[in-house]
């Protein structure tokens, strides 16, 4: 799995995907870590921003969330699913966000690569029809994005914090709120988060929404808050 995930990566490399220098497996009986090296790009992890600096505002959030819908895009052209995305994986770097796309928390697999079509469990962030077990598309991707642009533009889950047990209820059955959401962006997020897979935009709509430019030509000059740049800079 390891290297198909790093085949991925060198299939996506670029427009917002760092391509991996090199990678390292042990052979057969050896016990060492498997490994990636990729260019060093100064940038901090969305939680960490999130925590320094507190809820991104809305021109981040637009250009944040139309760099991941154009790498979504072109995943789920390719008859793919993206896994692990999460603010851990997503960076926020001078001149747009990166995604880790392999790695511990990071990976993109083909839809149907395991049994069920079921989505990993990554920090937390579940699709209502992972939680009924049943088969997980392109959609599902749409749902984790809406999950990640509500975290990042109000710097909590979108819905109502409880008991770790109670999550994946949560997640099936309740509203989201986003009434602490921008505006201009709380409908197309909403879409986002709708229960019924057949509902949410495509990866290529949200994208189109959020930057109709791209958002490499929206995140031309500073994105990202004064106090967020100086942060990046140091890294």
């Amino acid at each position: 799995r390891f290297q198909a995930e790093a085949r991925t990566a060198e299939r996506l490399a670029g427009g917002w995907v760092t391509p991996p220098l090199e990678t390292g497996s042990p052979e057969a009986g050896e016990d060492e870590l498997l490994w990636t090296a990729t260019a060093y790009v100064p940038a901090l992890p969305l939680a960490d921003a999130v925590g320094i600096a507190g809820p991104l505002p809305e021109r981040a959030l637009r250009i944040l969330g139309a760099g991941i819908a154009e790498i979504l895009s072109r995943v789920h052209a390719g008859g793919s699913v993206l896994q692990g995305l999460a603010p851990g994986t997503v960076l926020l770097a001078e001149d747009g966000p990166r995604l880790t796309a392999f790695g511990p928390l990071g990976a993109a697999v083909a839809a149907e690569a395991r049994p069920g079509g079921q989505l990993s469990v990554r920090l937390g962030y579940l699709t209502p029809e992972q939680v009924a077990g049943r088969e997980v598309g392109a959609p599902s991707d749409l749902f984790v994005l809406g999950l990640l642009l509500a975290y990042a533009a109000t710097g909590t889950t979108p819905f109502t914090e409880g008991p770790p047990e109670e999550a994946a209820r949560r997640i099936a059955e309740a509203e989201p709120e986003l009434d602490a959401v921008p505006e201009e962006l709380r409908e197309l997020i909403a879409g986002c988060l709708a229960k019924d897979p057949a509902e949410r935009p495509t990866a290529g709509t949200v994208a189109a929404e959020l930057a109709l430019e791209g958002a490499a030509g929206l995140a031309r000059g500073d994105w990202l808050p004064e106090r967020l740049a100086a942060a990046v800079a140091d890294q």
